[in-house]
């Protein structure tokens, strides 16, 4: 049992430690390009181009106006291709984006673990009210997809990705971070001490990006497999389940909520039992092949989108600072 946790954890916190290091120096650099907007000296920074993958509005957008104009989205494409390659994360390997790669899905495991360390558990929710507060971040999905994909014509939403708002959206975001108002800075707090309380709460309840990718995640050929064999219906894999799955009653887990962080699999006490694997007789899935697997796609996304030219925006600093009044 220690073996497969010490495994899982050096594995799935290895590719979260990972990622939570490109944002963190994403940010970083695009502090210091921002601040070059507004001084006379030389720039030595460019802006980083994985700053888009915090402006999925846009990269939503963009997806309208290629799939309606057959125009890749130039003024944001990193956001775009980050889009993609989550979505084809999901698509393949569940949802372990949300699990593995995404920093607020991290911050927000995180602060479930202090909020254990404080009160010794993680409060639930009532069956009733979780349904509920479940289909929040679908109707939140179901409002996005209408306005943009219904809402919008093609040459609308090549029109907004043009506009001088989008062009700036990344900076307008950090100036809304970096000048927060007691507004905002009531939410983040509420929302923090209630991931404190339950357990991924933001997750479970009103992310939108995550019920889209759950929803591809239903043609995903891996899923969580039990063995009803050698299972002894101890109830740990129901018990270890961050996301409310009753794992232990499931033949294989359909379930959109699963992450694919594989909790259920590490606390399973009988070997093989629970594995995350493809249908028939095809071999699991180890936490090692997992972690490879989901950084492997994500990098040749943004090899390909290199290689292709659809990464970096092109617009220059004078760009930026000619369209500084828009903020």
């Amino acid at each position: 049992m220690f073996s497969k946790l010490k495994k899982l954890l050096v594995w799935r916190h290895g590719v979260q430690f990972l990622f939570a290091m490109i944002t963190v120096y994403i940010g970083i650099e695009f502090i210091i390009f921002v601040n070059q907007l507004t001084s006379q000296s030389p720039a030595p920074f460019s802006r980083p181009a994985g700053v888009e993958a915090f402006l999925p509005l846009s990269a939503l957008v963009g997806l309208r106006a290629w799939l309606a104009t057959g125009v890749f989205d130039s003024i944001h494409p990193a956001g775009l291709i980050i889009f993609l390659a989550a979505i084809t994360v999901s698509w393949l390997l569940k949802r372990s984006f949300c699990s593995w790669i995404c920093p607020v899905g991290t911050l927000s495991e995180g602060l479930g673990k202090i909020g254990r360390m404080i009160w010794g558990r993680n409060f639930k929710i009532p069956a009733w009210l979780d349904i509920i507060l479940r289909s929040l971040k679908y109707l939140l999905l179901t409002v996005f997809l209408l306005a943009i994909f219904f809402g919008m014509s093609g040459s609308d939403a090549v029109n907004f990705l043009q506009s001088p708002y989008n062009k700036m959206s990344d900076v307008i975001m950090l100036e809304f971070m970096e000048h927060l108002s007691v507004t905002g800075i009531s939410v983040f707090s509420i929302l923090a001490l209630l991931s404190l309380l339950f357990e991924n709460f933001w997750c479970r309840y009103l992310c939108p990006y995550g019920a889209l990718l759950g929803l591809f995640s239903f043609l995903s050929p891996l899923k969580i497999t039990r063995n009803q064999n050698t299972c002894i219906q101890c109830g740990q894999c129901t018990k270890s389940c961050p996301n409310r799955i009753d794992v232990a009653k499931a033949d294989r887990v359909w379930s959109p909520e699963c992450t694919g962080c594989l909790n259920c699999v590490q606390k399973c006490p009988v070997q093989n039992t629970l594995t995350f694997k493809a249908p028939k007789n095809l071999p699991k899935l180890s936490y090692r092949a997992l972690a490879f697997g989901i950084v492997g796609i994500w990098f040749l996304w943004i090899a390909i989108a290199k290689l292709t030219g659809h990464w970096s925006n092109g617009m220059t600093l004078e760009n930026y600072k000619q369209l500084l009044f828009f903020i």
